[in-house]
């Protein structure tokens, strides 16, 4: 049960609660998640008979599907114009950790790639202007433009944050999940001219993303990057050079609120293009995620 169905449940309504536009693959997913998703924000709480009826469709055109996926032609090797790039992509820090687990950077066809997320925001670009202009400029013809929105290469990101003097502290807010707290430091700090002070505090950085396609127990599925392949595919845009990993079958495919080993495993899993079909997928409303990273100090006076 997810958080927003589970809130529902729990009080009735939605108040207080922000919300974004979503595709959800409401073929896949259970009933009455599917059901409060298209019920958002009007009436979420006690479907109405049209909703119903959408969602069992939806089941029925999934279940009316032939069996299995072709994903034999998925993967296929990077083009000569991609070599430098792709050994400047690989050589940056922040790809040390995929090189570890045998990951590696090849051409996939997003139109065989299995989904594993019941939803997508469809205002991601809205919030992440770097990438916007990027899908703008991509093309099928030209392997760099697609290289730089699918696997873009670290810049510093700039951060900005609000002092709160009643609290003593520093507040980012974001809607980025992938800004996190990376590490604390210390360092000699000028406070005036010629005064000195040492200055301890905590790093904050937006972790990089990729797409990232991983081999799992006999089939291809999109573990990152969904925004950015839905709006390559909606451009007509399908091969594009991802991130691979072969993941082990004694190992689980860790990634949080994604539909069971029983869908994706099944006999009729869902594509990547399934959420822009309108017979299996619909447009709703759901949970706008929020993160507040708060960097405060204390000074504490004791006796004795």
């Amino acid at each position: 049960m997810d958080i927003l169905t589970e809130k529902l449940r729990r009080d009735g309504n939605l108040v207080g609660m922000k919300t974004r536009p979503a595709r959800g693959l409401i073929g896949w997913m259970p009933e009455r998640e599917a059901q409060i998703l298209l019920g958002i924000p009007h009436n979420p709480v006690t479907p109405l008979p049209e909703h119903v009826r959408r969602v069992e469709e939806a089941h029925a055109a999934v279940r009316a599907r032939p069996a299995g996926v072709d994903q034999k032609n998925i993967l296929s090797d990077i083009g000569e114009e991609m070599l430098e790039y792709s050994a400047e992509f690989q050589n940056q820090p922040s790809y040390k950790q995929y090189r570890a687990i045998g990951c590696s950077i090849r051409m996939a066809n997003l139109n065989e790639i299995c989904a594993i997320q019941p939803l997508v925001h469809l205002d991601y670009l809205d919030h992440a202007e770097r990438f916007r202009n990027l899908v703008q400029q991509a093309a099928q013809d030209d392997m760099l433009s697609l290289a730089r929105v699918t696997l873009p290469i670290s810049t510093p990101a700039e951060l900005p944050a609000q002092f709160d003097r009643q609290k003593n502290a520093w507040i980012h807010e974001t809607s980025n999940p992938d800004t996190r707290i990376v590490g604390p430091f210390n360092a000699r700090v000028e406070v005036a001219p010629g005064l000195f002070a040492m200055g301890y505090g905590f790093c904050i950085a937006v972790l990089p993303s990729f797409v990232q396609v991983v081999l799992y127990r006999g089939r291809y599925f999109l573990k990152d990057g969904y925004h950015r392949s839905l709006a390559l595919l909606q451009k007509g845009i399908a091969r594009v050079p991802v991130v691979f990993q072969e993941i082990l079958e004694s190992q689980n495919l860790e990634v949080e609120g994604r539909f069971s080993d029983e869908i994706i495993l099944g006999a009729h899993p869902p594509l990547l293009p399934d959420y822009l079909r309108d017979d299996v997928a619909a447009a709703g409303l759901h949970l706008a995620i929020q993160k507040t990273i708060v960097i405060q100090s204390t000074e504490n006076q004791t006796w004795g």
